[in-house]
């Protein structure tokens, strides 16, 4: 009788320290479990957003008057590489999926199924997400902007009963002038400006201006300068193209790995990697391995039991990042970038029984835990 009353509260001991149950998909259960939930470990995937400018002279009337008239080259219909940069962003691992029976546990997923707390209350996590709001700075809002028509012109006609500035009569009509004679128009119009603008830094003008009124009126001036000389050469346009590679886990590609993105030319811009007559873009990955120390112990000494392993059936699952060189280069530039790589890292567990936990929703990584 004491035997059995023994393992009775043996059980009853195991069910309360493990109210929850946590179990890879791949398992096949011999009972069913449900009211659970799914979630992910965290993959990461490189971005490179590659920036490329170029003048759009579909709405430039005057283009073939650019070179005679401003000095200027006609040759606007180039591309030119503005810039790139290297960002990491963390989805979930189609190949790394569980399932999660809470109980009487709190688990918190995001619509990533990437795991976000453990064990954290209401109220913890609205003082956590306050304070991530509170972090963020609003934009302000866009200046308003003075709009030019350069193509039509409005005449004003006063009589002897008018008062100034309240005519009785306004018209308006099409340039009636030569598209020669509007560029000629429009190009003096630009040696005004810059003249004016001349006088107003040196000091030469007849008028003495506040700072803040002269600030003003330079940002007119420059203003209506690039919508006349836009009417020349063109609007100039900038694009953003973003790429995204996932970084093969292999253990014969961590150490290092190189993948061709896509390819420049500078008639057409950002082009497929099968056009052989533009210039490659490249990006690569050299594992630090700063946790092969770290990542062997998690192996031999804490790592993750067998899939079938009682003691690793109820515990919840992260990973580790490591560090990673990643580089994007090509013939014009070359850029590099420490980043971390989930993948890349071991897989841990939480400590069994009650715990709370918190992950870092930009990395994946944990970075609260507390029994």
């Amino acid at each position: 009788m004491k035997r059995y009353a023994f393992l009775l509260l043996t059980a009853v001991m195991l069910f309360t320290s493990c109210s929850y149950e946590v179990r890879t998909v791949r398992s096949r259960p011999k009972m069913s479990s449900p009211g659970g939930l799914f979630y992910a470990l965290p993959r990461t995937e490189v971005c490179v957003d590659i920036t490329v400018g170029h003048y759009d002279t579909v709405g430039a009337p005057f283009v073939k008057f650019a070179e005679e008239m401003l000095s200027v080259s006609s040759q606007f219909g180039g591309y030119d590489l503005r810039g790139v940069a290297l960002t990491t962003r963390v989805v979930a691992d189609a190949n790394q999926y569980y399932y999660v029976r809470p109980r009487s546990i709190n688990v918190q997923v995001d619509n990533r199924s990437l795991l976000r707390s453990v064990g954290m209350d209401a109220d913890e996590l609205a003082a956590i997400n306050e304070h991530a709001r509170n972090a963020v700075v609003a934009d302000g809002d866009e200046p308003l902007r003075p709009e030019y028509n350069l193509c039509d012109r409005a005449d004003t006609f006063y009589t002897r009963a008018d008062r100034p500035g309240h005519p009785s009569k306004v018209a308006s009509k099409k340039d009636s002038r030569s598209l020669r004679q509007q560029a000629l128009a429009a190009a003096e119009r630009v040696r005004q400006l810059q003249e004016r603008r001349q006088q107003l830094l040196s000091g030469e003008s007849d008028v003495t201006y506040t700072p803040e009124g002269l600030r003003v009126l330079l940002d007119l001036i420059n203003h209506e300068e690039q919508q006349l000389v836009e009417q020349f050469v063109g609007r100039y346009e900038i694009e953003t193209v973003r790429y995204a590679y996932d970084p093969r886990d292999e253990k014969t590609l961590i150490d290092s790995q190189t993948v061709m993105l896509c390819r420049f030319s500078p008639q057409r811009g950002l082009v497929d990697t099968a056009d052989a007559d533009a210039m490659p873009i490249y990006l690569s990955l050299r594992c630090d391995n700063q946790m092969r120390t770290a990542a062997r112990y998690v192996k031999y000494r804490v790592g993750i039991f067998g899939k079938n392993d009682m003691n690793s059936r109820n515990t919840f699952k992260y990973r580790l990042s490591e560090q990673a060189v990643v580089t994007a280069y090509c013939d014009l530039f070359s850029l590099e970038k420490r980043l971390p790589i989930a993948q890349f890292g071991p897989t841990m567990e939480l400590p069994k029984g009650k715990v709370k936990a918190l992950f870092d929703s930009q990395t994946g990584d944990l970075i609260y835990m507390a029994n």
